[in-house]
């Protein structure tokens, strides 16, 4: 599925500590030359003519994309970016994707019917916990996340099992976005990860 309005864009910039930086942007308008970027929050600054990444999901694929930054407005919200992509889209492997990892955070999911899994991390596409039961790599399994007031269910694909301690197993798990179902997991991870990386800029910048 190709990019269209309502499509998240996630803007590449350095946080502080020198990692990636994803700040969630709505394609608003498709141009032939490319595409406007709306966001609710003002994003970290950028220079008109300059070229930056961008990430956004391409069907089940997690993308990115070199960009020219055509324009920009001066006030919001929203606050609005014009985009011309350069080159093609290239796909992201998971491996090279940032895990925000939440260990001391006490989120947990519920894989199947065990409820109370710990998460050890989240990204934009999928996650790693730890569950009792066993499951073959390549096998789809029922994930919901509670995250604030709001539980996301879906469908993610098991990537690698890692054998641990006490009989348990670490599980990274790769969300199937595809389905209606998979959309709201796909919501939920988005939101876990933005908001955890966001806690932890502050924390490391110390603004409020």
């Amino acid at each position: 599925m190709a990019l269209r309005a309502g499509s998240q864009v996630f803007l590449h910039s350095s946080s502080p500590s020198r990692r990636r930086l994803l700040q969630l942007g709505i394609v608003h308008e498709l141009r032939d030359s490319g595409w406007t970027l709306t966001f609710e929050n003002r994003h970290r600054a950028v220079e008109t003519g300059e070229e930056k990444i961008v990430y956004y999901y391409r069907g089940r694929k997690f993308v990115h994309q070199l960009v020219l930054i055509e324009a920009q407005s001066g006030d919001g919200p929203p606050f609005v970016l014009t985009l011309r992509p350069i080159g093609d889209a290239i796909a992201v492997e998971s491996r090279q994707e940032d895990r925000i990892s939440t260990i001391g955070t006490g989120l947990t999911a519920t894989v199947e019917e065990e409820g109370d899994c710990l998460i050890q991390d989240v990204s934009l596409s999928g996650l790693a916990t730890i569950a009792t039961q066993k499951y073959p790599v390549g096998r789809c399994l029922e994930i919901a996340i509670r995250y604030g007031d709001e539980e996301y269910v879906g469908q993610a694909e098991i990537q690698y099992a890692d054998p641990l301690d006490g009989g348990k197993t670490r599980y990274g798990l790769l969300g199937v976005f595809d389905t209606a179902e998979g959309r709201d997991l796909q919501n939920g991870l988005t939101r876990t990860t933005l908001d955890i990386q966001q806690q932890r800029l502050k924390s490391i910048t110390g603004s409020n």
